[in-house]
This record gives C-alpha cells, structure tokens and sequence, in this order.
C-alpha cells in the first residue's frame, strides 16, 4: 500500500469522505500535519526513512480525530536527534488537537519530557504512580529509585550513586509471595515483604506507590 491509501484507510472504513478527492484532500492535509510532503502520498513505506515513517504512523492515527491515543515505544527505534524531532511533534499535536496520550517507553528522560503523571510497573503490577515532577524529584518505590539511579548523567566529573539490582527478574506468571520485588530489593527485607501483598497507597497528595517501607 502506499502511503496515501494506509493514512487514507481509517477515514474509507468509517465512512468520514464521501469522495476520492475529498479523501485525497484529507490524506495531503494530515501529511502537513506531521511534517510530510504532500507530494510523497504515492510513495510506498520502504522508501522512507525511520523517523519518516513514524510520522506516516502518526497521521494514521490522527486520521479519525481521536482524544486518547496509545503511544507504545514510539520511538526506541529512532536515532537520539530523530527521537527529538518525533517527541516535539507528538507535544505540538497534543497541544493543537487536545490529545491525551498514553505514552509506554523504558527511556525515562523521554517519560519525564512528554509526561505529566508517571506510572512505574514491574511484573505487570503498577507500582508507584504520581505527576511526573514528583516521581523525578522524590521516588517513593525501591525499583523507582532503582530505575532512576541507572539515568546517565552528561558530565564525565559527576559522581551518582547507582543502585545495582541483583538477581533475575522473577516470572511474571509466577511471581513470588508478598511484594513481587521483594527478591531484588536493595533495603532490608521483613517478613511482611515476603508474605504481604503491598497495596498501592497514597503517600502524599498524588503520589502513590506500593511498598511497605515507603515511609
């Protein structure tokens, strides 16, 4: 398919143009959006680049005028300067168009630029949640703090305390009894760790997490 007829495809399915030329009209429209030619609609996937080709996937779902969008690694495949390109277009249409995202990554500096509120999960389980200053600022959760720990710093003098997590991660379809990171956790384990459940508890106006040391 080219380009045109997959950006195209959602607007024929749903009956949004009643011509050809309006669906034409419509496809060059959302190429503008997002920063494409309008010319290029008769060119085919492999012929783009991988940043060009994410904007193609982000006219497609645009296309029906959504409110609430899944973003799922939209950009762990791109080059660091593509990834900016990409991260600053998804901001300028959720501004212009009111949009919501739900934004998955594992590259925590792109989750602190794009999100308002962070949710952390390990083994399928949320385990602390928050706006996304707080979270950055104060983690409450071992595997929080873990994480945010691992975040390179740009400065070959500046020293950071790294926390290493030892061990293998757990099945997530067998997860251990109590706190499922219980056998990775870097403070000292109780007994309640490793039969309790932790329910995810409101620590602070906003801020959530799911540890029995959060405190």
């Amino acid at each position: 398919m080219t380009i045109g007829s997959i950006i195209g495809e959602p607007l024929s399915i749903h009956k949004l143009v009643s011509s050809k030329r309006e669906k034409v009209d419509r496809v060059v429209d959302l190429l503008n959006e997002v920063g494409l030619r309008p010319d290029l609609l008769n060119r085919y996937p492999h012929e783009f680049s991988g940043g060009q080709r994410q904007r193609i996937g982000i006219a497609r779902a645009i296309a029906l005028k959504p409110e609430f969008i899944v973003c799922d690694e939209p950009v762990s495949a791109l080059d660091v300067s593509i990834q900016a390109q990409v991260i600053n277009l998804l901001s300028d249409l959720q501004k212009k168009f009111k949009l919501t995202y739900l934004f998955i990554a594992h590259d925590l500096k792109v989750v602190e630029y794009i999100s308002n509120r962070v949710a952390v999960m390990y083994l399928g389980e949320i385990v602390e949640l928050a706006r996304s200053e707080d979270i950055y600022r104060d983690p409450k959760h071992p595997y929080t703090q873990a994480l945010l720990s691992a975040i390179p710093v740009p400065d070959p003098k500046a020293k950071k305390q790294r926390i290493i997590l030892k061990g293998d991660v757990p099945s997530p379809i067998h997860p251990p009894p109590g706190c499922p990171f219980h056998t990775r956790c870097h403070y000292k384990i109780v007994d309640r760790c490793k039969t309790e459940h932790p329910e995810l508890r409101e620590l602070a106006p906003g801020h959530w997490a799911s540890c029995h040391l959060a405190e």
